[in-house]
C-alpha cells in the first residue's frame, strides 16, 4: 500500500515498482521473499486482463506488463542424491516416511498424491504383471488425471503395506498420513523432534 496503493492499475509496472524493490532491498529481504511478491503483482495484472471483466465486457487491462523476477544468485541449487546419500537418509528416516521417500524417487509423486493415494485408483496390468495408479486431478498440481507408473522397486513398496489400510495405501498409526514433510515436536527436556 505505501507503494503503489493509490497507483492506478494500468499505470503499475515495473517502473513503478522500483521504489518498493529499493525499500525491500534496503530491508535485507531475501531475492526469493522479493520475488514472491513480484509474482502476486504479475498475477493480478494477468487476470486483469484475461479474467477479470467490467460492466462492458471488456477486461480491466487490454495487456499486462512484463514483470521480471529478480535473479537470485543465492539460491542453492538442486543436485541429485548419491546413492550413498540416498541409502543413509532412508535408514534415517522412520519406515512410514522411509516408504513414502522411496516412493517418491521412484514415481516423482508429489507430497498430496502419495498421501492422498488410495487403493480404489489401482489399476492391475496384467500383461506386465504390475499395476498402475491413476491419481484424480483434483489433486495433482495441473488438474490432469496422473498416471503412475510402478517400477519394480515402487511396486515392491505398495506390496509392502497391501492390506494394511482399507482405503489409503500409505498409513501411519492405522490413519492416512496427511503430509510428508511434518515434525512434532516431543517433550523439550529431550530436546529433539520425532517426525511423524
Amino acid at each position: 500500500m505505501p507503494w503503489i496503493g493509490s497507483v492506478p492499475l494500468d499505470h503499475i509496472h515495473l517502473g513503478t515498482l522500483q521504489p518498493w524493490l529499493r525499500d525491500r532491498k534496503k530491508e535485507g529481504i531475501s531475492t526469493g521473499t522479493i520475488d514472491h511478491g513480484l509474482k502476486v503483482v504479475r498475477q493480478i495484472l494477468n487476470l486483469a486482463t484475461s479474467e477479470w471483466i467490467d460492466e462492458h465486457g471488456l477486461t480491466w487491462l487490454a495487456a499486462a506488463p512484463k514483470i521480471k523476477l529478480l535473479p537470485d544468485t543465492n539460491k542453492r541449487q538442486p543436485y541429485p542424491l548419491s546413492w550413498e546419500e540416498q541409502e543413509r537418509l532412508f535408514k534415517a528416516l522412520p519406515p512410514h516416511l522411509a516408504r513414502l521417500s522411496l516412493f517418491a524417487v521412484k514415481t516423482g509423486c508429489r507430497d498430496r498424491e502419495m498421501c492422498n493415494l488410495r487403493w480404489e485408483w489401482e489399476v492391475q496390468v496384467p500383461e506386465l504383471k504390475t499395476s498402475v495408479f491413476i491419481i484424480p486431478g483434483r489433486l495433482v498440481k495441473n488438474g490432469d488425471e496422473r498416471l503412475v507408473v510402478l517400477n519394480r522397486i515402487a511396486k515392491s513398496v505398495v506390496e509392502s503395506v497391501r492390506g494394511v489400510n482399507s482405503s489409503h495405501v500409505f498409513t501411519y498409526n492405522g490413519h492416512p498420513v496427511t503430509r510428508m514433510l511434518n515434525c512434532r515436536v516431543i517433550p523439550a527436556d529431550r530436546g529433539s523432534q520425532q517426525c511423524v
